[in-house]
């Protein structure tokens, strides 16, 4: 059972959870809308979840998925289209989301506990319920369940429905998403020009993260010569500090929530592979000149007009770069297109090619970069890119 909360958004019955599922209705003419899962706290109040969900289907999936649409539709595919899948190269995407909301604190510590013995039953019984509403939607809507650190959760989904992507690679999926979101966000520094020089500082917030292990990876093997890192996760882990610090990697406090005067005070290139909302809790003013900031993740700052003069108050003070997340992190979201056509038309027990997946988020990220910031470095792009939504 479910009902419709507010047009476009819909609230799935299950006994431990509600399940909320939205797509874009501002977007028709779509081949489908897709969007990724994530879980909010259970004692949110509906309206409270309906905001959460509805940034997320406009603002995230929404925008990420204008932005492909954008390159497509500008040629950028233009010479591979005979090698990528049948109508990829044609295809308009809307934004779509879900967000899992349990119904008590029991529930909520099962689902974000791999290691909880009910953790498995719970999930799949949600799951079950969510699949059974996305194939009574006729394929409209299709999800990447992709919440915290657990591994398999597309393939759980993939049991009760075609719906999903980022599935397993032996049945045709694109694995796991977050080597493509790396490879975007790495696109992104080589665009700003600091592929070619690797003397200047860089600092990556979060590196230890699914996407920033791969930046970090990247820019270790680049040769990069001032490599700064800060993570929570080190606080617990002094042998890998110890282990980063042998190869001269500086490790920089981090605190939950901003970044810190450390971080932001050393200028050249700064990487935020967080989860959001750092950048306005932090002290600005110690930001050097010429410092750019690329805050890969989706929710940066809030969508309000408040927040959006704070930003240009910002640019108007500081000579620096901000580059908001959906600008770095849809190499996911690519993907996952890439990925749904090519099942479309998979022969038995054809994979799903990785690097062409790669080489076309490369692609769009140098296509958004040369659209949205080459000679707009002190505009403020969240505004440009929050008017393509609205």
């Amino acid at each position: 059972m479910y009902q419709e909360y507010k047009e476009g958004t819909y609230v799935i019955e299950h006994e431990d959870a509600d399940i909320w599922v939205a797509k874009n209705l501002k977007q028709d003419q779509v081949n489908y809308y897709y969007g990724g899962t994530r879980t909010v706290p259970h004692n949110y109040s509906k309206d409270q979840a309906y905001e959460v969900i509805s940034y997320l289907r406009n603002y995230e999936s929404g925008l990420k998925n204008l932005l492909i649409n954008e390159a497509i539709q500008n040629g950028v595919f233009e010479k591979d289209k005979e090698r990528l899948p049948i109508g990829f190269s044609n295809s308009i995407v809307g934004g779509g989301r879900c967000i899992i909301q349990p119904k008590t604190k029991e529930i909520e510590s099962i689902i974000l506990d791999t290691m909880h013995p009910r953790h498995k039953e719970v999930i799949d019984s949600l799951f079950k319920t969510l699949g059974d509403f996305l194939e009574n939607q006729d394929g409209v809507i299709k999800l990447t369940p992709d919440f915290g650190k657990f591994a398999g959760l597309a393939d759980m989904l993939y049991q009760y429905t075609d719906n999903v992507l980022g599935i397993r690679c032996e049945d045709g999926g694109c694995g796991g998403k977050a080597s493509y979101t790396s490879t975007g966000i790495i696109a992104a520094i080589e665009a700003m020009g600091y592929g070619k020089d690797y003397a200047g500082p860089v600092t990556l917030i979060g590196s230890n993260g699914a996407c920033g292990i791969g930046v970090l990876a990247y820019l270790m093997e680049k040769g990069y010569k001032d490599i700064a890192v800060a993570d929570l996760f080190y606080d617990d882990n002094p042998e890998l500090t110890k282990e980063l610090g042998g190869k001269g990697v500086k490790i920089l406090p981090g605190i939950k929530g901003k970044f810190t005067d450390e971080c932001l005070c050393r200028g050249g290139l700064i990487v935020a592979t967080t989860t959001g909302g750092e950048l306005l809790n932090s002290n600005l003013s110690v930001i050097k000149d010429g410092t750019v900031l690329l805050l890969a993740h989706n929710e940066a700052i809030p969508v309000t007009q408040e927040a959006l003069d704070t930003v240009e108050e910002i640019l108007n003070k500081k000579n620096i770069c901000i580059i908001p997340g959906q600008l770095l992190t849809f190499g996911g979201a690519l993907t996952s297109r890439l990925e749904w056509f090519f099942r479309a038309n998979r022969k038995e027990k054809e994979l799903f090619n990785k690097e062409q997946a790669h080489d076309s988020v490369r692609k769009v990220t140098n296509f958004c970069f040369k659209v949205h910031v080459e000679g707009k470095e002190r505009t403020n792009l969240f505004r440009r890119l929050f008017s393509m939504v609205d």
